[in-house]
């Protein structure tokens, strides 16, 4: 499976996702005008990454920063992902955070209550 990678901007954030090597990556600032669309290409590599998942996926959010429409649309991400978890597939969810932003590590609890999916806080300077 080729990798998928779309450049980060003011608004919107890095993704790098690699089915080769079960590896997801969103870096940066996620508040982009339409979410739905800035995720639909990452939704449509997901989806046919689960059809032939690695045994272990890694998923890394390092996000500074996301709108409610934003965490909507990961959430739906997850969902996909979920379903190789009860499938018995290894999924590693990473949330960065830097260690002062209390508003990003609370929007990652919020965010690992709405998964069946265990998020591991990991903090950053």
């Amino acid at each position: 499976m080729e990798a998928l990678h779309i450049e980060g901007r003011i608004d919107s954030p890095q993704i790098t996702a690699d089915g080769s090597k079960g590896y997801f990556e969103i870096r940066g600032k996620s508040l982009p005008e339409d979410a739905i669309e800035f995720y639909r290409p990452l939704e449509r590599y997901i989806v046919e990454y689960i059809k032939a998942p690695q045994p272990l996926t890694k998923i890394d959010l390092r996000l500074e920063y996301l709108n409610s429409s934003s965490s909507k649309k990961l959430l739906d991400l997850i969902s996909h992902i979920e379903k190789i978890a009860k499938e018995g597939f290894q999924i590693e969810l990473n949330w960065y955070h830097r260690d002062e932003d209390q508003d990003m590590i609370d929007e990652g609890v919020e965010f690992a209550h709405m998964t069946s999916l265990k998020v591991n806080f990991i903090a950053e300077q």
